[in-house]
């Protein structure tokens, strides 16, 4: 039998820089979770401000109350999903 422990994932440089674009806002967020089998775990999330399909302006910034409120809703969605999930599952979403 072998026994391992899991250390951490990570996105690649080259993914990271595709997701990131010019006249977007970007929203990162992150927050300590501990899941059902006792392990905290540091969770990580990305988002990006989106271009209307009638929208006009070339740039679709966010304002910084509207970037605290995603930035609310994403480490709830987080907290929620991993909090009630064992480690083994978590890695898998």
């Amino acid at each position: 039998n072998c026994l391992t422990d899991f250390h951490g994932m990570e996105l690649t440089r080259d993914k990271i820089c595709s997701l990131i674009k010019k006249w977007q806002t970007l929203i990162e967020a992150h927050v300590d979770v501990k899941t059902t089998d006792n392990y905290v775990v540091r969770v990580f999330c990305i988002a990006s401000t989106k271009r209307r399909a009638d929208q006009v302006k070339s740039s679709c910034y966010a304002q910084s109350a509207q970037i605290r409120k995603i930035r609310k809703k994403m480490v709830d969605i987080m907290a929620s999903e991993a909090g009630k999930v064992q480690l083994r599952e978590l890695v898998k979403k």
